[in-house]
């Protein structure tokens, strides 16, 4: 399905042959955004970002000089949806997927850019522009007091910011995932729950049964079985699968 006309684009990568490919690509599955810029570096970026004021910009974090992350310090008021670039920066792509934004390993997939595409298009027509750079940038500027500390949820109409260490569990539903959060509240997340298990698993998550994720600080005990149950902070009693029990136990071991 095509998008409507009027997609400005903007690609800032210090490699040409990775602009040249990723203008080919868009060329081919988007004919309707246009790429008015081709940029090299950060400073050619900010440039063309005042001059075009693209509704999407292709953001490369690897680069000399002044890397994504910096060019963005630059932009406060970015009014833009960002995809980022990068050739598996561990770092950088942690932060960038807590802060719920768009990411493309280096060299770019054509299936992982149309669906990268797809969701800035569908932001971009309901003028959801993101909040999330701001709180991006926090994480990367206090990595030992923020760094993975606080995660963005996407919800049906947005985010919501929330701290890790308030998060008790997470449920399966379907497409979508409950959070239960201190003080009896839940979140409606519209990511799969196999989504929050890659991307909280170093964090002191395990996923205990295929509907249940579990922040193992909130444990309150566990008791024994086949495979077992755990009993929540939230007086939630849920059954442990045979094949997590000893992942369980070891994950316990190191994270409490």
């Amino acid at each position: 399905m095509k998008p409507n006309p009027g997609i400005s684009a903007l690609i800032i990568d210090d490699d040409q042959l990775s602009r040249e490919w990723l203008k080919d690509l868009l060329n081919k599955h988007f004919s309707d955004v246009v790429v008015t810029a081709l940029c090299k570096n950060g400073a050619e970026g900010i440039k063309a970002i005042n001059r075009c004021q693209p509704d999407l910009i292709f953001l490369d974090i690897e680069m000399p000089g002044m890397n994504g992350f910096e060019m963005l310090k630059k932009l406060p008021s970015l009014q833009n949806e960002v995809i980022f670039i990068t050739a598996h920066n561990q770092y950088a792509i942690n932060a960038i997927r807590f802060s719920a934004l768009d990411y493309l390993l280096k060299p770019v997939r054509p299936a992982m850019l149309v669906e990268a595409v797809t969701r800035a298009i569908t932001k971009i027509r309901e003028k959801k522009f993101p909040a999330q750079y701001r709180y991006l940038l926090n994480h990367l500027d206090n990595p030992k007091e923020d760094q993975l500390h606080n995660l963005a949820i996407p919800i049906i109409d947005g985010l919501l910011f929330v701290k890790l260490a308030h998060v008790i569990r997470c449920e399966a539903e379907n497409k979508y995932t409950k959070i239960f959060m201190l003080g009896k509240k839940m979140i409606l997340a519209s990511r799969t729950l196999a989504e929050f298990e890659d991307l909280l698993q170093t964090s002191g998550f395990i996923r205990i049964h295929k509907a249940h994720l579990i922040n193992t600080r909130h444990l309150e005990k566990y008791i024994r079985g086949e495979g077992g149950q755990v009993v929540m902070s939230d007086g939630t009693y849920l059954i442990v699968s045979r094949r997590k029990k000893d992942e369980l136990l070891q994950i316990v071991a190191q994270f409490r």
